[in-house]
């Protein structure tokens, strides 16, 4: 069983219980176990990012608990995290960061890391991709939907991930499963989450045009905690006024946990639903 350090995020950790486990099951089914970097913060992004250049410094920190374990590798769930922790990985490199980074962690007992790697949970799942389609025992008879995490291949220069305008790394995933992707040409577009403390109008809007555009299928997936907190815990909002535009979601690590044949509960969901 390897290892890999994990970093959960605050949304995560506090809303989305469901996307760590279901994570982890799959990723444990795999061989790969994940260990929480202990006393994390915020990552930083995009809050505090919108208001002060220091919120790189968060990330940063969060990094150097990740190396304080021994190790170089980073696993993350969300989009914005995986965004924000790589970026401060990147600004390390550079003598005026890395100096003040050292200054602020000192009093604390820690060190800025060295090379440090930030995976999100697709990055890790594409690496490891045969092993996936070695372990699927019940393809899917599902017609899905896909909602590409933006922050995770964008913008292509940082991220360095995939097509940045076109990913098609959960796509091959999926597809391993046996279900059905049903294309309706926003794919790669903007959930409208993190537009929501900003213009919660336009972000409801963003979500509504979402799933009036998959209306139908039986599952719209998607792969990042703020899809998932508005098109699935915010839904009410974004179709207030149409029910009939309800839509199930499912999460990427649970599609594929379905599909190993691991038990609905060890991924969050209830007993029955899918299968």
């Amino acid at each position: 069983m390897s290892r890999l350090a994990f970093y959960p995020g605050c949304l995560i950790q506090q809303r989305i219980p469901e996307y760590e486990r279901a994570a982890r099951s799959v990723l444990n089914a795999l061989g790969i176990e994940l260990e929480i970097v202990p006393e994390t913060v915020c990552c930083g992004g995009p809050i505090a990012e919108s208001f002060t250049a220091d919120w790189v410094y968060l990330s940063i920190y969060n990094l150097a608990r990740a190396g304080h374990l021994g190790h170089d590798t980073v696993v993350t769930l969300c989009g914005s995290c995986t965004n924000a922790l790589t970026r401060a990985a990147q600004l390390l490199a550079t003598p005026e960061t890395s100096a003040e980074a050292a200054r602020r962690l000192e009093p604390l007992g820690l060190s800025a890391p060295g090379h440090i790697e930030v995976y999100h949970l697709l990055r890790v799942l594409a690496d490891h991709e045969q092993e996936l389609r070695d372990r699927i025992v019940r393809p899917l008879m599902l017609r899905v939907a896909l909602n590409n995490p933006c922050q995770v291949f964008r913008p292509g220069q940082t991220m360095a991930f995939d097509d940045p305008m076109h990913p098609q790394v959960m796509r091959q995933l999926i597809e391993a499963t046996g279900a059905e992707i049903v294309e309706y040409g926003s794919e790669d577009e903007c959930c409208g989450a993190t537009l929501y403390l900003s213009d919660r109008k336009l972000s409801l809007a963003a979500g509504r045009r979402k799933l009036e555009a998959v209306h139908g299928v039986d599952a719209l997936v998607y792969a990042c905690g703020n899809c998932h907190l508005l098109l699935r815990h915010f839904q009410h909002a974004v179709i207030r006024g149409q029910p009939d535009l309800r839509q199930k979601t499912l999460l990427l690590p649970q599609v594929l946990g379905l599909a190993m044949g691991l038990p609905e509960s060890k991924l969050g969901l209830r007993e029955g639903e899918w299968l």
